[in-house]
């Protein structure tokens, strides 16, 4: 099974500002209209790319960015293709009522863990505000996928960009299953050396994996590996930022040639690459199912 565990709802005419998807698309030479993701072509590329099943997003950023993907859109995507669609709740800590709007979206509309967005909140994640959201997210037992790294938002706050942030959240909630997005990028080692310390701390390759170059990427997987944290780490692509097929094919590559890698590391072995590319996802989404949903939740398959 192949799953990829970033990966963002929500339509370019319906939820995104022009201003944001200008900004967020400026790198990865695509057109901001390109930051759209409609049900046929979600699906669509999944099939092309050999993709089983997403995780897919809300993104609640009104109070800074003037919009949101809601809850609410992600569970309808999610009640339609249960076989295909994992859905995350997204919240804002700063405003009141955030935790009471978690517990709704699992145990209401059956959502299945939460997406959070600091930087772009000017919010640290480890912001007492955050803390009932995290005591909620607990008490429910599902995963917080967490933003970390750079963001070309330039509303975003670069003072919460670094992973390191999460230590603090890490330290106070240690029965929280914790994913930061993107490895951290640029503070990918830094991530690394996190997740060694803390155990129920998880970490995606969204954007990471897909756009930088293969040696950057094999660099980071071996540190991983040495770190005895490579089966915490999982496959992503943050589509529509980056497609699922061109992603595929550069992990594929880096499971069959030695030239990425550093000295002395071999390529992904058959086993590292499974747990990749959907072994490790699928083992901490069977893991967490909410202890409260509305519903007996789907089965993955």
């Amino acid at each position: 099974m192949i799953i990829d565990a970033h990966v963002h709802a929500g339509e370019y005419y319906r939820h995104y500002s022009a201003r944001f998807a200008q900004e967020m698309t400026a790198t990865t030479g695509r057109p901001p209209e390109a930051l759209s993701a409609p049900e046929e072509k979600l699906l669509a590329e999944m099939d092309a790319a050999g993709v089983d099943r997403v995780v897919l997003l809300a993104f609640e950023v009104r109070r800074v960015e003037g919009f949101s993907v809601p809850n609410e859109f992600v569970a309808e995507l999610c009640a339609r293709h249960p076989d295909r669609f994992t859905g995350f709740a997204s919240v804002d800590a700063g405003l009141p009522g955030a935790a009471g709007r978690l517990r709704h979206a699992v145990s209401g509309l059956g959502l299945r863990g939460l997406k959070t967005a600091p930087c772009y909140l000017r919010m640290s994640p480890a912001d007492r505000r955050w803390y009932d959201v995290y005591e909620t997210a607990e008490d429910l037992g599902i995963p917080v996928l967490m933003h970390t790294g750079y963001t070309p938002s330039r509303n975003a706050d670069p003072r919460y960009f670094s992973p390191l942030l999460v230590e603090r959240v890490a330290k106070d909630f240690p029965g929280l299953t914790v994913i930061l997005a993107h490895l951290g990028t640029p503070w990918t080692r830094q991530c690394v050396d996190l997740l060694a310390r803390y155990p129920r701390l998880y970490a995606d390759l969204s954007v990471f994996g897909s756009y930088q170059p293969p040696a950057t990427v094999a660099s980071a997987l071996a540190h991983a590996r040495d770190s005895g944290v490579l089966d915490r780490l999982m496959w992503a692509t943050d589509f529509p930022f980056a497609s699922m097929t061109e992603s595929v094919a550069r992990m594929a590559r880096l499971a069959e040639d030695p030239g990425p890698w550093p000295p002395g590391s071999a390529p992904l072995s058959p086993r590292e690459y499974r747990l990749l590319m959907g072994g490790t996802a699928r083992r901490l989404l069977a893991a967490a199912r909410p202890r409260h949903p509305h519903r007996p939740s789907e089965p993955m398959t």
